[in-house]
Order: C-alpha cells, then structure tokens, then sequence
C-alpha cells in the first residue's frame, strides 16, 4: 500500500489565515464604501444645505450652493491641492474660504483620499483572500466564504452599530475626539458668525453624515451576515 501524503503545514495554514483577512476586511469596506457614498453623494449636501438653512445663513443661492457641492465633491477627488471657490453673495465675486478654512481644507483632502486608498486595499483585500480561499480546497468554498463573511458581517454589525449609538447619545463628545485624532493641528476650529466653511457644514451635517454611514454599514453587513449564516445552514 502507499503511503497517505499529508498536505504541506503551509497549505492548511493559508486558508484559515485568508478567511481572517477577509473577515477582517469586510467591516472596512463596507465602511469605506460607506463614508464614499455620503461624501461624493451631492443628493446629500443639497438636503443638508436645505435642512439648516444654509442658503440664509451665508447668502448664497441655490444654484451658487449647489455648485459649491459640486466643487467639494470634486476636490475630494482631485489632485492635493487647495480649495479655491469664487461665489457672488452680494453680486460681486468674492473667495468662498479664508486662508485658515482653505488650509483646512487641504488637511481633510488629505484625510479623505486616505479613506480612499483604504478602501481600494479593502477591495484587493478582499479579492485577493477570497482567491486564496477557492484555491486551497474548491471543495469546501461555499461553507468557507460563508463562515468569512458570517464573521466579517457580525463583526461590522457589532463596531460600527455600537458607534451609531455612540454618536446617538453624544455626538458632541465623539466628533471633538475625531478631530483631535484626525488633526495635528487647530485649523478646524472656526467661528460659525464669520467662517463659511462651519456655515455651510453646522454640527448636524456630520450628524446626519455619521448616522447615515452607521445605517448603510449596518444595514449591508446584516444582509452580508444573513446571507452567510443562510449558506452555511444550506450546506449542512
């Protein structure tokens, strides 16, 4: 009789090793995925400019304000660099930003453009594990990528559900520590009676921002997580 050849130590350890990255990458793009929505999302900023009123508060018109959205929405994506906007609030031109908020503003590109880049390596992440995952043994995929994602999605659901509440009881609290961490510097601390930037963007627009994100994270790993748990009882 011929000896049985046991498989590699290596083989049996990538596949437990790939389900472990695409549970963990999962949370962050659907995440990411998230906070590109809302950003890019110009539906979003025309609501939020109508609910505070933002048009009476800096004098802008509707047209002026939506291309002003459109004009953040760009920069977000644009080469680093600053954010010179022209409006007309009394008829003649006049810098939308003051040199404090424009260089601010390059600190958020660049914040923003990280969360891109993160989410593209979530993406490759993602595909790269899920690769790994049908090559090492084809014959057991589906309960493999079912038990990743039942992982991944519980995992989104718990973090980014217990964040939303977070935010619910005290928003406040939650966004100063964000900025703290986010920011080396004092430049996002302005004043609402003279700069634009916290007139267009009050509080409440990264209210509203924050629980939409917790509600899209949350709503799409519960499906995720359904799914998964739906595909493993399948199995068995």
């Amino acid at each position: 009789m011929g000896d049985v050849v046991a498989a590699p130590p290596v083989v049996g350890f990538v596949r437990p090793l790939a389900i472990a990255v695409f549970a963990l990458a999962l949370p962050v793009l659907l995440a990411t995925s998230a906070v590109r929505w809302v950003t890019l999302d110009e539906g979003f900023y025309m609501q939020e400019f109508a609910r505070y009123r933002v048009g009476d508060v800096t004098g802008l018109s509707a047209d002026e304000l939506q291309r002003v959205a459109q004009a953040f929405i760009a920069y977000f994506q644009a080469e680093p660099g600053r954010l010179d906007i022209t409006v007309r609030p009394s008829g003649a031109p006049a810098p939308l930003l003051n040199a404090r908020e424009i260089q601010h503003m390059v600190d958020v590109q660049g914040l923003m453009q990280a969360v891109f880049r993160i989410w593209t390596v979530a993406i490759a992440a993602l595909a790269l594990s899920a690769v790994i995952i049908v090559a090492a043994e084809p014959s057991t995929t589906l309960p493999a990528l079912a038990r990743a994602g039942a992982i991944g999605g519980g995992i989104s659901v718990l973090l980014v559900g217990a964040l939303g509440l977070t935010a619910l009881m005290d928003f406040g609290q939650l966004f100063l520590r964000f900025h703290l961490v986010s920011f080396t510097n004092e430049l996002w601390l302005l004043d609402p009676a003279r700069d634009r930037l916290i007139q267009l963007f009050p509080q409440g627009f990264f209210f509203d921002a924050a629980i939409r994100i917790a509600a899209v994270t949350v709503s799409a790993a519960a499906l995720v997580f359904a799914l998964s748990l739906a595909a493993l009882r399948i199995r068995i």
